[in-house]
């Protein structure tokens, strides 16, 4: 068989073929009944012209105007509301779309007084609206440098807050700091009222921020001229530039509620005008629909010859067409539904195809869907090795890894949190803080890993004892120092808990030749207070340590209370 006869074969077998065919023989038909009714519709042809041209052009030109003032409003809105608006946007207006609107509205026209009188109400309206966006523009480029201005001073504060933390942990690490560690402290207060200034709103809270850090400047740091001069002028930079930022934010959204305002008036004009256009283009259009009905029936006449032929096309398709690609389809849809079947691919046409090709796709997805289903395992179990992980990683952040007691980290932060619910609720708040006596001594004789291994087991006896004491918590506060919270406890409550810890390190009896008692022992100074406004957690945290201190001087192995200590 030759080349030419193998292409012939082919394209007369073809669906497509025959189809095409079939369609070209009733299409001919068709022409030749369109042939009768061109002349009808050619009497229409100039009246249906001037209905569109002339009426519902102008009601689509009316109608483009209305959704144009609409896109302006929306637009400069959508820039108000944008996170970033004023820093992003050069403006609330688009000039882009402003002379869109000015193009439409310079192509309405108007054919009566009705009309006219729509278009003067646009034209009344618009003015006041374009300047009402203008004078938004303005409002929404000073709220912008505000905006610079406070961003510039957030860095300001941010970088003293830097400063003051390195020098609190020098301080530490040297005795001979020249800053006081309180000063430091009531000066990281002052920067940390300053950044919630920034983000206050209200003016009755702004006057309570200043006043407090105006106190802390004249009664903590009279003794540091030179930090006070420093965090004053801060302090004036971050209340003189929110007062003002706050003051234009309000302006901001006057304007935009008066441009929304004239928005709407320019809009509901605008849809006026089109809708009485729309009215005019309906009452024309009925005006030629009688006229298009004497040509419809014209054409369906001579049609009822073109459905004969297209009859014939239809049984052809049906048999040929829709039965098999309604059985290849119910084969896919099986095979979506997860009951797969066999798929027909015998023949040489184009469903023949169709089927060939979905059998590779099926293949292809249920390969897929076995790589998969290997993936989502394999996800699976690298989420829950990454749980596992995190899991480890919050108590390793949270505990002391010799000690397994809470570390001075998470300490601190509970000791904080408890501060403020006591503060709130009016109760009292405990701390004990103990110290293993003569513990340098301990470790220079029997060794650091054996050093180790007693706080370790102190911890343990520690933890045992505080357990039974509701919400307190053991920390390590550093070396053989541990310290105790105890929520709402007295100072004479405390002090029996105190007790019971340094009775239970007794009972341990760990030995330790370089006791004057020949075992580990413990001393304990305990602290209470029911906190206020004028007291400082770190003064309790002092008054703890001071009646430590206060036992060991009296001979250790002993629990000493504050109470003579004048705590605050």
């Amino acid at each position: 068989m030759s080349r030419f006869e193998y292409l012939t074969k082919h394209i007369v077998s073809s669906i497509g073929f025959r189809l095409t065919l079939l369609l070209a023989g009733g299409l001919a038909l068709y022409l030749i009944v369109a042939g009768f009714s061109i002349s009808a519709l050619l009497q229409q042809k100039q009246g249906l012209k001037e209905l569109s041209g002339l009426h519902y052009e102008r009601a689509l030109t009316a109608a483009e105007l209305s959704r144009d003032a609409e896109v302006i409003a929306a637009q400069t809105f959508e820039n108000i509301l944008s996170t970033n608006r004023s820093v992003t946007q050069e403006g609330a207006l688009n000039q882009d779309l402003v002379d869109l609107y000015h193009y439409v509205r310079n192509q309405l026209t108007a054919t009566n007084e009705i009309e006219q009188g729509y278009i003067d109400e646009i034209d009344r309206w618009q003015k006041p609206y374009f300047k009402s966006l203008d004078k938004l523009a303005l409002r929404m480029e000073e709220e912008r440098r505000f905006a610079e201005q406070e961003q510039a001073l957030l860095l300001k504060l941010i970088q003293t807050n830097k400063q003051i933390q390195t020098s609190l942990s020098h301080q530490q690490e040297s005795l001979s700091y020249t800053i006081d560690t309180q000063d430091l402290l009531a000066a990281q207060n002052i920067i940390n009222t300053c950044l919630i200034a920034l983000k206050s709103e209200k003016n009755g809270q702004l006057h309570q921020l200043q006043q407090q850090a105006n106190q802390i400047l004249s009664n903590q740091l009279m003794g540091q001229p030179k930090l006070q001069r420093k965090l004053s002028l801060l302090v004036q930079e971050t209340f003189d530039l929110r007062k003002p930022l706050t003051l234009s934010h309000r302006a901001t959204l006057s304007s935009a509620r008066e441009a929304r305002l004239y928005a709407q008036r320019l809009t509901t004009s605008s849809y006026n005008y089109f809708q009485s256009l729309k009215s005019t283009a309906h009452k024309a259009a009925r005006n030629y629909e009688q006229a298009v009905q004497h040509a419809l029936i014209l054409v369906a006449f001579f049609s009822i010859l073109f459905l004969i032929s297209i009859f014939l096309t239809v049984m052809f398709i049906r048999r040929r067409l829709v039965d098999r690609l309604d059985h290849l389809s119910d084969i896919m849809s099986a095979h979506v539904a997860g009951d797969p079947k066999a798929i027909p691919t015998q023949g040489d046409d184009e469903i023949s195809v169709i089927g060939q090709a979905f059998e590779v796709f099926v293949d292809a997805r249920n390969h897929a869907e076995q790589r998969l289903n290997q993936a989502q395992t394999d996800t699976q179990q690298a989420n829950n090795q990454l749980r596992r992980l995190n899991r480890q990683l919050l108590i390793l952040s949270e505990t002391d890894p010799l000690t397994e007691t809470a570390n001075r980290r998470y300490f601190d932060q509970r000791l904080q949190d408890n501060w403020q619910i006591a503060l709130n609720l009016q109760q009292p708040l405990a701390l004990i803080m103990c110290d293993i006596d003569q513990f340098k001594s301990y470790n220079d004789h029997y060794g650091h890993q054996a050093g180790d291994i007693c706080l370790k087991q102190i911890a343990k006896t520690l933890t045992q004892v505080v357990k039974d004491v509701p919400d307190s918590l053991l920390g390590r506060y550093g070396g053989e120092k541990f310290i105790i919270l105890t929520p709402d406890s007295t100072e004479e409550q405390a002090a029996g808990i105190a007790e019971k810890l340094r009775l239970a390190i007794i009972d341990m009896q760990l030995k330790h030749e370089g006791s004057e008692y020949q075992v580990v022992t413990l001393s304990l100074g305990v602290s209470s207070t029911i906190p206020s406004n004028e007291k400082t957690l770190d003064r309790l945290i002092q008054q703890a340590d001071n009646a430590l201190y206060k036992a060991k001087g009296y001979g250790r192995n002993r629990t000493a209370k504050a109470t003579l200590l004048s705590l605050f």
